[in-house]
């Protein structure tokens, strides 16, 4: 029924989109805090706006220079709804107590995202239940399709773009992402969201399989600077696996008695491993390193994805990782996850 209400609402606020500013109308069941607190983020978190709540209802009005993501919160940090904030009449409606049910109405941006998210969640739903490989591979593709289709509808409003911005390099390849962005009309490509985007996918072009090696440095733990140069050009190695890890990250950590073994196996066949923590905290670094006997090259700046390392790879998510061959430089392959990295290194270094 709620469902029902709120597309009712947004059929009465449709088209009111107005450059005199916004109001937003919100009645959140169970929402009992005196204030509300509208947030943005535009490099920082900004408190833009504050209002009494009554009974579950609030108000805001003012005026946005251009449509971006905004917040309501009751305590000024935790949001408990995410919407795009643009001059029109928006609508908050739902349950406190249920987030998932708590919908920004009222623009065609935020009616496309609430559609968009609950595609998400049932494509995420169908692919935890979904046991073949080949099952899950339609459901990932399909999800695809339709995140394509969904932007091409919205490439005139903030929709679209957040979208991209925010998820799309995790399922289209660099050249996509690209192609997507150069789609969009000229006033959006200059947006933040879409020209960070760009030069991260400029920059992870030039660190394709196919493309050389892109030198870095880094201190190990005593503060003396290691090249990737000087691993590279060491004559006792073949193949060079450049990690991307952090001693908070779970996944990374699961990586490691992969690496250990392969190690093992293969470093006197010439194989070696440059890792490059994206911690923040050296005590943290050098504890996880003694703890899991990582007996390879370590390196850390603790200045976490800021890294220079992590900018020129062009690392948005660990664990990462780039396998160089030595004797030409070139990145011969990349996301070598659990037995991958073996059986890439057998067919490189034989048994």
């Amino acid at each position: 029924m709620k469902r029902i209400y709120t597309f009712a609402a947004a059929l009465l606020f449709l088209g009111a989109c107005t450059s005199d500013g916004y109001t937003i109308r919100g009645n959140v069941e169970g929402l009992e805090s005196p204030y509300v607190y509208l947030i943005t983020f535009n490099g920082t978190h900004n408190v833009a706006d504050s209002a009494k709540v009554e009974a579950g209802a609030f108000t805001f009005t003012g005026k946005t220079e251009l449509p971006e993501v905004a917040y309501l919160s009751r305590d000024k940090e935790q949001p408990f709804v995410r919407f795009f904030l643009e001059n029109a009449r928006i609508s908050i409606d739902g349950n406190l107590y249920n987030p998932n049910e708590v919908y920004p109405t009222g623009t065609a941006a935020n009616e496309a995202m609430n559609t968009f998210n609950e595609l998400t969640f049932n494509t995420s739903e169908a692919y935890g239940v979904t046991e073949l490989e080949a099952d899950k591979k339609q459901l990932v593709d399909r999800y695809k399709q339709q995140m394509r289709e969904t932007i091409d509808r919205n490439r005139d409003n903030i929709c679209g773009m957040i979208i991209l911005a925010e998820t799309g390099s995790m399922f289209f390849t660099p050249q996509e992402v690209l192609a997507e962005i150069d789609r969009f009309p000229a006033e959006w490509q200059q947006r933040t969201e879409l020209t960070d985007l760009r030069k991260v996918m400029e920059q992870r072009l030039r660190t394709t399989v196919g493309q050389p090696y892109v030198d870095i440095s880094a201190p190990n733990a005593d503060d003396e600077a290691v090249s990737l140069k000087s691993v590279i050009e060491n004559p006792a190695n073949k193949y060079v696996l450049v990690d991307f890890w952090a001693s908070w990250c779970g996944p990374c950590l699961r990586e490691i008695p992969y690496l250990q073994a392969d190690y093992e196996k293969y470093r006197k066949k010439g194989f070696e491993i440059y890792a490059v923590s994206l911690d923040d905290e050296r005590d943290a670094w050098v504890k996880t390193i003694a703890d899991k006997q990582m007996k390879w090259i370590q390196v850390c700046d603790f200045k976490a994805f800021d890294s220079p390392a992590s900018l020129d790879y062009a690392v948005e998510s660990i664990p990462s990782n780039f396998l160089i061959r030595c004797s030409d430089g070139q990145i011969v392959a990349a996301q070598l996850r659990g037995k991958a990295l073996g059986e890439k290194l057998e067919e490189l270094l034989g048994k």
